[in-house]
């Protein structure tokens, strides 16, 4: 397993560097690849040959740097440095180098800080929102003022669509973590409705025996986001996973239209989300 984890050299950006030592030597045998993409262009004053010395002495000179970074972000826990790589990419765009490397790289997880304001924009940050919605690898979103703990409790959210797909790398990373896994899921017509008692037929099977499906009936008075982070601050789970309809604006849809937008449940726990097939 490689995980593809972004610095921009801020404070901020340590908890992802944090979160994804911790996961890696939980995980046991996960690849670490600390990654910063740095935006330049070449000065219309410069040739092509000094152009290409300097980029690569400044591409020498910001590794060092990011392996000392990297070093003093994680202090004595030394242990996920073993194998890890150290890369720098000169670019354009941001997100769509961190993207292109991560699919280059085959990677099976992008892991980012989140900058922990209020509104969508501030609180998933642009380069996390980006990623999102157009990342065929799943993000692993830290919130930036997030303390490193023991993944042992997993909340899946679940709509109960495209069980089985979901459900395969659900069950697979909570046996891999050795986590407490569960599937979440507000019921629209309500916990009995014959489809939904239908639905939760697919967790006898053996594959899934470790994931506990919680199905809760919907209140209209509250938004989703308002019923997940009253739900959350309650059961206090070390890992969210979402699945999510890309380039559909799943996250404005998710968080912008309630005022519970402002509330910080997405601000203390890390969250992973998957592209949804």
């Amino acid at each position: 397993m490689k995980i593809l984890v972004t610095t921009d050299f801020s404070l901020n950006s340590k908890a992802a560097i944090q979160f994804a030592a911790n996961f890696s030597n939980q995980i046991k045998g996960a690849e670490l690849i600390f990654y910063s993409a740095v935006e330049m262009m070449q000065p219309a004053s410069w040739n092509l040959s000094f152009y290409k010395k300097y980029v690569t002495e400044e591409k020498n000179r910001l590794t060092k740097d990011l392996e000392k970074f990297v070093k003093s972000a994680l202090g004595a826990n030394k242990k996920a440095l073993l194998g890890c790589k150290y890369m720098i990419d000169f670019t354009q765009s941001t997100e769509q180098a961190i993207i292109e490397y991560a699919a280059k790289s085959k990677c099976q997880f992008i892991c980012i800080a989140t900058n922990g304001a209020g509104v969508l924009r501030k609180l998933m940050g642009t380069h996390t929102s980006y990623l999102v919605n157009h990342s065929t690898v799943p993000v692993m979103a830290i919130p930036s003022k997030y303390k490193t703990v023991a993944i042992k409790k997993i909340t899946y959210v679940s709509d109960f669509e495209n069980m089985v797909q979901e459900l395969n790398k659900v069950a697979k990373l909570g046996g891999l973590l050795k986590a407490q896994t569960e599937a979440l899921h507000y019921a629209r017509m309500g916990a009995n409705y014959p489809e939904t008692i239908k639905k939760t037929k697919v967790f006898a099977k053996p594959a899934y025996t470790g994931v506990k499906f919680n199905i809760l009936e919907t209140n209209i008075e509250y938004s989703l986001v308002e019923r997940l982070t009253k739900y959350i601050g309650k059961q206090h789970p070390d890992l969210i996973i979402l699945f999510t309809r890309q380039k559909k604006g799943f996250f404005e849809q998710l968080f912008l239209p309630s005022k519970a937008a402002e509330l910080t449940f997405s601000t203390k726990i890390p969250t992973l989300i998957y592209p949804k097939k």
